[in-house]
């Protein structure tokens, strides 16, 4: 899924169940920055006050941040990368079949999933529950798939229905993956990696795609290709926002403390509707502005109705700029006073408690 989806649409169905804005702000930025926290390492130029610290170079620092790798870079063709970052927090695994290569592709009735996403909800902590129906949500969309490199990956006759995408953006991605694709992958087939959904492109994330494609089964030395079936993502992407819709009502009965006031707006076949209709690349995150500010779940004045990636960091570092702080390290970084109470350092500290938990259940259900 897009920013689209995992912040625009989780902010309005969090508001829709009643929470605050500052709640539900935090909970759908955790659930996009997932996508976009590429830095790595950050070294401060003094340790901030009252914060436990990594030591790099001599220099106290915030290790391992990124949630999200560089996909298509040779750099990132490593497993460590694959099984640190791109699994757990995007295609977590579903345990299926014998072999480790069928086992990692993911699922969203991944065995996996339950305990973490109960860990989130009995926490109280918005920025762990972002990250999870993150992790939800691309179990949905992803499915099939799996993080490492992997012969399952690979895939051909991937058909589109034309009417399911909308605009330039999407059909020329269509075409592409249709036809010049497969004669790339002719090609060049065998050397290059089968990773994650990357042979599929962004059709997954569109929310509105109805296509099919065959998958390598991996099971024989001898190439061999098996219908994956025909898939909608409406149908997938309305059970995923079901399913979050209930984990963030849990939520909501054990931590009432997140409610503001009755929700005014509770149509959620209109909110379904309007998940899943075609709609331009480049207009996504307009159009659900233009839900948000029609329903009055949020007003125009309000932080949260645009969403901007260097926001946390903008707010917790005095040396902030764009440059600095979208290198994979950033060095002599001087934190505000209060980094301790920061979005920033809340969401650093929730991805940690989920990394842990999740390598915990990874050795539990004998993935690694």
């Amino acid at each position: 899924m897009n920013a689209d989806c995992h912040y625009y649409a989780v902010l309005a169905l969090c508001r829709m169940l009643g929470m605050g804005k500052d709640s539900a702000r935090r909970i759908a930025y955790s659930s996009e920055f997932v996508d976009d926290l590429r830095v790595k390492h950050i070294v401060f130029r003094k340790a901030p006050r009252r914060m436990k610290c990594h030591i790099l170079g001599k220099k106290p620092a915030l290790k391992d941040l990124c949630t999200a790798p560089k996909i298509m870079t040779a750099r990132n063709y490593k497993v460590r990368t694959m099984v640190e970052v791109l699994v757990p927090f995007h295609l977590i695994p579903a345990g299926r079949g014998k072999s480790f290569q069928e086992k990692m592709r993911t699922f969203p009735d991944s065995p996996l999933l339950a305990p973490l996403v109960d860990d989130a909800v009995n926490s109280g902590d918005v920025y762990q529950l972002g990250i999870v129906l993150h992790v939800l949500a691309d179990a949905y969309s992803h499915q099939g798939f799996s993080g490492i490199i992997s012969r399952r990956n690979r895939i051909r006759g991937l058909k589109v229905k034309k009417a399911s995408v909308r605009g330039f953006h999407d059909r020329f991605i269509r075409a592409y993956l249709m036809y010049a694709d497969s004669i790339i992958t002719r090609l060049f087939g065998r050397i290059l990696p089968a990773y994650s959904h990357s042979a599929a492109g962004t059709i997954p994330d569109i929310a509105s795609a109805e296509w099919e494609y065959k998958y390598d089964t991996g099971e024989s030395f001898i190439t061999r290709y098996r219908s994956g079936g025909a898939v909608s993502n409406p149908r997938r992407y309305r059970q995923a926002f079901e399913a979050m819709r209930g984990i963030l009502q849990e939520f909501i009965q054990k931590h009432p403390a997140v409610l503001h006031g009755d929700p005014g707006f509770q149509d959620f076949e209109l909110f379904y509707s309007h998940l899943t209709e075609p709609r331009k690349f480049r207009k996504g995150a307009e159009d659900w502005k233009d839900f948000i500010l029609k329903y009055r779940l949020m007003d125009s004045t309000d932080p949260g109705i645009h969403y901007d990636p260097q926001d946390w960091f903008r707010d917790a570092f005095l040396n902030y700029s764009k440059r600095k702080f979208s290198r994979r390290v950033v060095s002599r970084a001087d934190a505000v006073p209060d980094f301790v109470h920061s979005d920033l350092y809340a969401f650093y500290n929730a991805a940690g408690k989920y990394k842990e938990h999740y390598k915990r259940l990874a050795v539990l259900y004998g993935l690694f």
